[in-house]
């Protein structure tokens, strides 16, 4: 009886470590996708215009998505709410040593290039000498969608542009740029 009871003991020592596979399933992991145009308006504007880009995403089609950490890129993004969302998003590209952060606080897929959704983004990339830029909060970003674009829980696929981007007196413009998160957190 006595080697009886000892065979149990390491089993029940045991159980609470079986426990822990159970557990709720893993977050997704967060995927984005950007292309934008930072553009040159003129006088003020010193930082050479450039197209930057993460993944393959257009106003017509997402391609390519870049999940986080895969070629050791960044992103992380929330897209909470039904009917009306709120959305925070980064992405850091380092091929291009360029870095996105996108605030929309209530957005509705309602949103049209004529009807936007206001909002703020900061970039910075190798051709702005790494200088960050900031949309101006007197001309904020505007935040659309077209044909397939949306917003739901989680996801977010927009057409933007920002009218002016700042930079210690420099005025610098995002034109006509698209953007797409999914697999985010609310």
């Amino acid at each position: 009886m006595r080697l009886a009871r000892l065979s149990f003991v390491p089993v029940l020592g045991l159980l609470p470590l079986l426990g822990l596979g159970c557990s709720g399933a893993e977050p997704p992991t967060p995927r984005g996708a950007y292309k934008m145009n930072f553009a040159d308006p003129g006088i003020d504007c010193s930082a050479p215009g450039h197209i930057a880009t993460l993944g393959e995403v257009t106003d017509i089609q997402k391609v390519r998505l870049v999940t986080d950490g895969e070629d050791s890129a960044s992103v992380d993004c929330s897209v909470s709410g039904s009917g009306t969302f709120s959305v925070s998003a980064m992405a850091k590209n380092p091929a291009e040593a360029a870095e996105i952060h996108v605030k929309i606080d209530a957005i509705s897929p309602a949103a049209t290039q004529d009807a936007p959704a206001s909002g703020s983004i900061s970039f910075s990339s190798a051709r702005t000498g790494g200088q960050t830029f900031y949309s101006d909060t007197a001309t904020p970003c505007k935040f659309w969608f077209e044909g397939k674009q949306g917003v739901d829980a989680g996801k977010i696929w927009v057409g933007f542009e920002c009218p002016a981007m700042l930079n210690e007196g420099e005025i610098c413009q995002l034109r006509l740029g698209v953007l797409a998160f999914d697999s985010c957190g609310g």
